[in-house]
């Protein structure tokens, strides 16, 4: 019989259920989801992106990439242009308003990290995030 309790595609969707609620309450005075933090940390990161390759960098489809772009810009969080080589893209922008966050926001992803890892006995928080890249490379 299948042991589902013991699936780890079960335990690692009730982990995540978890932390992302944790996350969203965190980001909640922010008026910032953890899907639109994510899309600004990967700006952060590097600005200047097109929408397509944040949703790469996101693992997330153009739908879901445009309406968390959508709720950004509305924000004045973030700026689409168009494109100069490809009418049909659009390449994003972090704007004044989105970086002077970047600070503020970094720090408390920080503290939620640092909170999941201390979960767990001393090491065993590094080596989690060692095999969760291992497995999110190899599928």
């Amino acid at each position: 019989m299948f042991d589902i309790e013991n699936s780890p595609g079960f335990l690692l969707a009730k982990c995540h259920k978890k932390a992302f609620q944790r996350f969203k309450e965190k980001l909640e005075p922010y008026n910032l989801t953890p899907p639109q933090m994510a899309a600004l940390s990967f700006l952060w990161k590097k600005d200047g992106i097109s929408q397509v390759q944040l949703g790469d960098l996101m693992g997330a489809d153009r739908t879901t990439v445009s309406g968390i772009i959508d709720r950004l810009e509305k924000r004045g969080l973030v700026v689409r242009k168009g494109s100069p080589s490809d009418r049909r893209s659009f390449t994003l922008y972090i704007t004044e308003k989105g970086k002077s966050l970047q600070e503020e926001l970094s720090v408390l992803a920080r503290e939620h990290n640092n909170y999941l890892k201390k979960c767990l006995p001393e090491g065993e928080g590094e080596e989690l995030v060692r095999l969760l890249k291992k497995l999110k490379e190899t599928l």
